[in-house]
């Protein structure tokens, strides 16, 4: 049975809480199995916060393959959880639960034709070879503190970063024999991928890295993404860019003005909070479901995202945390990240 990882620091803000609360309700144990075995079971709230292998769901939450058991704790007579099966090559099932249904769930998944059951291996990534499509970065200024404080998107300050950050990877690039080349990517094309990637981000932030192997279908951009198909035949069509999977780079960094840095001295307590979260995330592979929400006081998340050139489809996602990129360390030392991949995929498992 493969586990995936739960986020420690989460555990442990909210352990206490959650022991307290499945004292209170109803805990059944569910032998989940599925025919064929190996398929991702993903818990979500139907109504309700159900718990979970003792830890309280509120979104869509990948948990472990089958077979396993699940223990889940109702709260009250009208909590309800939702199991889904997911399998690649094989249509998703859902079941739901209350604190009455029968301990045995069982998932007769249905084959679909033509797609095939292999997936990616993270292996293959340490003999990879990538093209580095532009660097996406966006920078997010925290102001205020208390009532007042406040989170605005800042064009300026971002290109500033975009700006740096490509320069100092390049030049992180240029001093070995790397595996990842920048892309080739005349005037036009390079108008084009910027049209393209408002809807691009949109599509790659909301997949999920734990269940990319299990989706029922591969996730292809070309599918999900109009105008990607073009251009990643023009992106072809320039020399230099044959190497068999792209790097896409997206990067969020939140930084603090001066007078908020101030103001915060007078929140030593919050202060704290905040820094705990940022060593328990510091450790380089939390996973965040939701990258466009990342919004600490002050940091940097990167997602370094790998497709396929022929086929488009997004076969890893790797996500990573740093220091506030506005210092000049900190930018250096993420471009130094960046230009190790895959590395720090290879050394997560």
């Amino acid at each position: 049975m493969k586990l995936f990882n739960w986020n420690a620091s989460a555990l442990v803000v909210a352990g206490s809480l959650t022991m307290l609360l499945s004292a209170c309700g109803t805990t059944k144990n569910f032998a989940v199995d599925s025919n064929p075995k190996g398929a991702l079971v993903v818990a979500k709230a139907k109504e309700g916060y159900p718990i979970v292998k003792g830890a309280t769901v509120y979104k869509d939450t990948p948990l472990c393959e089958t077979p396993t058991t699940l223990p889940i704790t109702f709260m009250a007579d009208t909590t309800k959880a939702t199991l889904i099966a997911e399998k690649r090559g094989y249509t998703s099932a859902s079941y739901d639960l209350d604190k009455t249904s029968a301990e045995t769930v069982h998932f007769a998944l249905q084959k679909i034709d033509g797609v095939p059951e292999a997936t990616f291996k993270k292996e293959d990534l340490s003999s990879a070879q990538f093209t580095l499509l532009p660097l996406y970065v966006e920078v997010h200024v925290r102001s205020g503190v208390g009532r007042l404080d406040s989170l605005d998107l800042s064009p300026e300050a971002s290109q500033k970063a975009t700006d740096e950050l490509t320069a100092e990877l390049l030049k992180s690039l240029a001093g070995n024999s790397s595996h990842i080349h920048p892309a080739a990517i005349d005037a036009p094309l390079k108008t084009d991928w910027q049209a393209l990637t408002p809807d691009f981000n949109k599509y790659v932030l909301k997949l999920d890295s734990n269940r990319l192997p299990y989706y029922s279908l591969p996730p292809y951009i070309t599918a999900n993404v109009e105008g990607f198909k073009p251009f990643l035949g023009r992106l072809a069509d320039q020399p230099g860019n044959d190497r068999p999977y792209l790097l896409y780079v997206w990067s969020k960094c939140i930084t603090e003005t001066a007078g908020r840095q101030v103001g915060n001295v007078l929140f030593s307590i919050l202060g704290a909070a905040t820094a705990g979260y940022s060593t328990a995330a510091g450790t380089g592979f939390q996973h965040i479901y939701d990258p466009s929400a990342f919004a600490p006081d002050s940091g940097t998340l990167v997602m370094m995202c790998v497709i396929d050139t022929k086929t488009s489809e997004v076969v890893h996602i790797e996500q990573r945390v740093f220091p506030d990129i506005t210092d000049e360390d900190a930018l250096k030392a993420m471009a130094s990240a960046i230009g190790a991949f895959p590395t720090v995929a290879v050394k997560k498992e």
